[in-house]
C-alpha cells in the first residue's frame, strides 16, 4: 500500500493505494481541486513522486 500527503504547507490531505499511478491521479486531482492548479506539469508529478511513501501497518 502507498501513502501520500500534500506537500503543500498547511495542507493536511493524504490518500493510500495499492499503485503508485493511482496515488499520482488522486494527488494530481487533489492539487487541481484545493490548490487551483490548473496544469499539473511534469515537475509537479515528480514532486508528488517524491513523497510517496510505504504505508505503515501500524498508522492505518
Amino acid at each position: 500500500m502507498k501513502h501520500y500527503e500534500c506537500f503543500v504547507p498547511g495542507c493536511s490531505w493524504q490518500t493510500h493505494a495499492e499503485e503508485e499511478a493511482e496515488v499520482v491521479r488522486r494527488a494530481s486531482e487533489h492539487m487541481r481541486k484545493a490548490h487551483e492548479e490548473t496544469t499539473i506539469r511534469p515537475n509537479m508529478v515528480e514532486q508528488i513522486k517524491t513523497h510517496i511513501r510505504e504505508a505503515d501497518n501500524a498508522s492505518s
